[in-house]
């Protein structure tokens, strides 16, 4: 039975007084050192805390794990240089280290890194475990002077004990049952060999089972013949023997909103060459449609090339941004579980700051994105006109964005998000009004249509600017030729709804992709997986 000072551990206990360190680093690559740990700290340390105050503990992490020399560089990843693969390691250790625990669990913490930083990231642990703090690692095949590091060593095998005891004991004790380690030879990667089944051959794997076994049987005969007393391996400092609860101290909803707020703002800022390719894709998207329909005529010959302007003007880009915002959600996914399972925050902070924090850049793409097309292909130059245009391309965008969020929550590999995004998107595409009217849709697919929000934004375009077109007759016969807007809109079965209806149904379109992907992010669990 296990006691943390006296006391019997409970769940409650361990959480309040530990933090476990996985093996794969999860950091923001476009944030600092320091601003990647002050924003945790924000959300880890008790809202008692002032700014001084969560400074002050920032600083002391920086010092303690010798990141000071890299306090103000980017974490980086494979696309953007940034720190060493061993200071992101200890960044990964400093965010766990922001509230002081007594015991730290680390998982292969030298997995992926070279010799020497490994053994100067285990240096660094050493010395924090001779400061009241128990560290606790996982490792494999670990060199002989980081071996020498260790006080204790647990060899396991099949998740069976094989030794547990003090590193200067280990040799000395397999040599008493007959398994002395050879010279010229590393003892933690002879005997974790020697504790491991081999399963080459039928004749390998019988021999070293029964070799497990008996090392097996002799630790535990050993320790059924031991005296089993409480040994105190620490003293551990923590606040769960008073009345305290780190939990109720932990900051609030609204500061949580604030700090992802303030996150999201600056990752979405300092990702230079995503905004930078998101720009020129609405920029140039938006001058080669306005090129290839430039001051385009209004006469008989012309009267399908103008639906044909304003579907793509609603559809085109909207896909693309499909595309680029799964592949940035799934990105973040990988970020957004772990936190979310370590308790950092609470999904409906998340919700709300990741969903502000886009408006701004959003509503710079779509204005970059509207400008263009709407001045060299010739728009009305009323303002209440360009207006209507614009939000209709803004809400269309928009709800683009929401499948996009949705897609990405539902499933966790970019594969099936982009499979689920693209069906969606085909039906609804191929049901707006340009490729089949309206009228002749199969009545058994008629309400695809209906909650298609590129149809209602394909048809409120046209209200809005062929609507109030005169096409000239060359025939001189009005009767046979279609001469107002009104009669155009009528041929494609877009005149039932008014400008106004359009945007009210593509609002209520955003609104229940929004709420599923609130309800997936609160119900499915975001862990990532590899395509």
């Amino acid at each position: 039975e296990m006691f943390l000072n006296g006391v019997p551990w409970t769940r409650q206990m361990v959480r309040s007084c530990s933090a476990y360190v996985r093996q794969d680093d999860r950091l923001l690559a476009h944030l600092t050192v320091k601003e990647t740990l002050m924003f945790v700290a924000q959300l880890k340390l008790p809202s008692s805390f002032s700014k001084e105050d969560i400074e002050h503990r920032v600083d002391g992490v920086i010092s303690e794990l010798g990141l000071r020399h890299v306090w103000d560089t980017k974490i980086g990843n494979e696309e953007s240089r940034g720190v060493s693969g061993g200071e992101r390691r200890r960044v990964s250790i400093g965010i766990q280290m922001l509230l002081d625990p007594s015991i730290l669990f680390l998982d292969e913490p030298t997995s992926g890194l070279d010799s020497f930083t490994a053994h100067s990231l285990v240096e660094t642990l050493s010395k924090m475990a001779q400061n009241t703090r128990t560290v606790l690692m996982s490792i494999h095949q670990p060199r002989s002077d980081i071996f020498e590091l260790f006080d204790l060593v647990m060899i396991l095998s099949r998740g069976r004990m094989v030794y547990f005891g003090k590193a200067t004991e280990m040799v000395p004790y397999f040599t008493s049952i007959g398994y002395p380690c050879p010279s010229l030879t590393n003892p933690c990667d002879y005997y974790v060999d020697l504790g491991t089944v081999d399963p080459t051959s039928d004749e390998t794997e019988r021999e070293t089972k029964q070799t497990v076994n008996k090392l097996i049987n002799n630790y535990e005969n050993l320790v059924d013949q031991t005296p089993r007393e409480p040994e105190e391996l620490s003293n551990l400092s923590f606040p769960v023997m008073s009345t305290l609860n780190i939990t109720d101290q932990s900051p609030g909803p609204f500061r949580q909103f604030s700090v992802l707020f303030g996150r999201c703002t600056r990752n979405q800022i300092e990702d230079y060459m995503l905004v930078l390719a998101q720009f020129i894709q609405a920029l140039s998207m938006s001058v080669v449609v306005g090129m290839i329909y430039f001051r385009l005529e209004k006469d008989q010959q012309t009267i399908r090339d103008w639906f044909g302007l304003m579907y793509i003007i609603g559809a085109m880009y909207p896909y693309l941004v499909i595309l680029d915002l799964i592949a940035v959600y799934h990105k973040e996914r990988k970020h957004l579980y772990y936190e979310l399972q370590d308790g950092l925050y609470g999904t409906t902070p998340y919700y709300f700051a990741k969903v502000f924090s886009e408006f701004p850049l959003h509503t710079f793409f779509v204005v970059t994105y509207t400008i263009p097309v709407y001045f060299l292909v010739g728009f009305s130059l009323d303002v209440w006109v360009f207006f209507r245009v614009f939000a209709l391309n803004y809400l269309m965008v928009y709800c683009s964005r929401s499948l996009a969020m949705l897609s990405s929550s539902l499933t966790p590999t970019f594969t099936m998000s982009c499979f689920i995004a693209q069906t969606f998107f085909s039906m609804y595409l191929m049901s707006a009004g340009f490729f089949i009217n309206l009228e002749n849709i199969f009545e058994g697919l008629q309400w695809v249509s209906k909650v298609s929000y590129l149809k209602w934004g394909f048809q409120g375009l046209c209200q809005t600017e062929i609507s109030r077109f005169n096409f000239t007759c060359a025939s001189g016969d009005p009767r046979q030729c279609i001469n107002t807007g009104q009669q155009a809109l009528a041929l494609y079965s877009l005149n039932g709804s008014s400008v106004s209806d359009s945007c009210l149904v593509i609002l209520a379109s955003i609104s229940v992709y929004m709420v599923l992907y609130f309800i997936a992010l609160k119900f499915i669990p975001q862990k990532p997986h590899q395509d």
